[in-house]
């Protein structure tokens, strides 16, 4: 009878310290975001002043180049703005991708919690 109770246990353990392993890595999340929103911010202007584009073109194409998108209907003319865009591109394309992953580790930690919460109670039952 002690078995089962050890197993569910060392399950229980086991969740937990996966929920801790996730947390850290989560606590990146804001920094990353923190990062975005300067990478965003710092190119629009970039752009506005270097290419002489609008707030609203300028954020436009910086959001739509780090998405990968790339509509083709803005594209820079000075050899300066083709530079950073490259950069930008890099930058985009690896800060998008990390991004999306910790949002899917956020996902993951709150199902493993709503789990590990649903244990504990049948626990104490």
């Amino acid at each position: 009878m002690s078995e089962p109770l050890n197993n569910a246990n060392q399950t229980i353990a086991k969740k937990e310290e996966l929920v801790a392993e996730l947390r850290a890595q989560l606590n990146n999340f804001r920094l990353l975001a923190v990062v975005v929103i300067m990478i965003v911010t710092i190119s629009t202007w970039f752009f506005h002043v270097v290419e002489k584009w609008d707030w609203l073109d300028s954020v436009y194409y910086v959001v739509v180049t780090i998405a990968t998108v790339g509509y083709g209907d803005y594209t820079p003319k000075t050899d300066i703005g083709k530079i950073y865009a490259i950069g930008l591109i890099i930058v985009g394309i690896a800060t998008f991708g990390f991004f999306a992953q910790q949002l899917l580790k956020r996902q993951q930690l709150r199902a493993l919690e709503r789990q590990l919460g649903r244990t504990e109670k049948k626990k104490q039952t």
